[in-house]
């Protein structure tokens, strides 16, 4: 299995992160998902930033896969929109 948002392939009795329709992410990219949730709730346009940008370069660099994509833009993005 691989990370949906990074790639990387799971390692012996690591565990993944279910995102439904997103698919399954590793503990690294689940927790930046957590950090961009946070940075919007604590008003931290930086750390905001700098998080959706390493999960945006993922997908332009084609490491994510289509479903992630989709669903990081489609669903993510609109409920964690930094006012």
């Amino acid at each position: 299995m691989k990370c949906a948002c990074c790639g990387r392939k799971k390692k012996l009795f690591e565990s993944f992160e279910n995102l439904g329709k997103g698919g399954e992410v590793c503990e690294d990219c689940s927790d930046i998902m957590y950090r961009i949730h946070d940075a919007v709730t604590e008003q931290q346009k930086e750390e905001y930033n700098l998080h959706v940008k390493s999960v945006n370069a993922y997908i332009e660099k084609k490491k994510s896969t289509a479903d992630f994509a989709d669903w990081f833009r489609n669903d993510f993005m609109k409920r964690n929109i930094f006012l």
